[in-house]
C-alpha cells in the first residue's frame, strides 16, 4: 500500500467505511432480491426480475469495494490528501466546553425564532387567503 505508516486513522475510518457500504449494497440491495428469486415458493414472473435486481447490487457492491480499495490503499492523490487530512485535524483547535454549549444554544435559540416566525408568516397568508376566498364567494356573479 502506497505510504501505509502515514495516515492511517483516516484510511482506516475510510476502509471501515467502505465495508459498510459494500455490506449495505450486498444485504439490503442484493440479498433480498436473490432470495426471492431462488425461493421455490415465489412467482415465476417476478424471479427474473428480482434475479436481475439481485445481481445488479452484486456486481454495485463488488465494485463499491474495489474502487474504495483502490482509491483508499493505491491511489496517490487520494492517498496524499487522506495523509493531509489527518496532518489538518491534529492541528485544529477544537473549542472548549463553555464555547461549545454557548454556541449550540444560540444556534437553538435563532432556530426556534425562525420557526415562530415561520409559523407567523404561514398563518397571516392562510388569513389573507381565505378572506380573498370569502371576498370571491361574495361576488354577484359567483350565485
Amino acid at each position: 500500500m502506497y505510504k501505509w505508516p502515514q495516515g492511517r486513522v483516516i484510511r482506516i475510518i475510510c476502509l471501515v467505511l467502505t465495508a459498510l457500504v459494500t455490506f449495505d449494497l450486498s444485504y439490503n440491495g442484493a440479498y433480498g432480491p436473490l432470495a426471492f428469486a431462488f425461493d421455490p415458493l415465489s412467482p415465476i414472473d417476478k424471479t427474473t426480475s428480482q434475479l436481475v435486481i439481485g445481481v445488479f447490487f452484486s456486481v454495485l457492491a463488488l465494485t463499491a469495494f474495489v474502487v474504495g480499495l483502490i482509491l483508499v490503499g493505491f491511489r496517490h492523490q487520494t492517498v496524499d490528501f487522506l495523509i493531509e487530512v489527518e496532518q489538518e485535524m491534529v492541528r485544529v483547535e477544537w473549542p472548549a466546553l463553555n464555547v461549545l454549549v454557548r454556541s449550540t444554544l444560540i444556534i437553538a435559540v435563532a432556530i426556534v425564532v425562525l420557526a415562530v416566525l415561520i409559523l407567523g408568516v404561514d398563518a397571516v397568508n392562510l388569513k389573507f387567503l381565505e378572506l380573498v376566498r370569502w371576498l370571491g364567494s361574495m361576488l354577484p356573479w359567483q350565485s
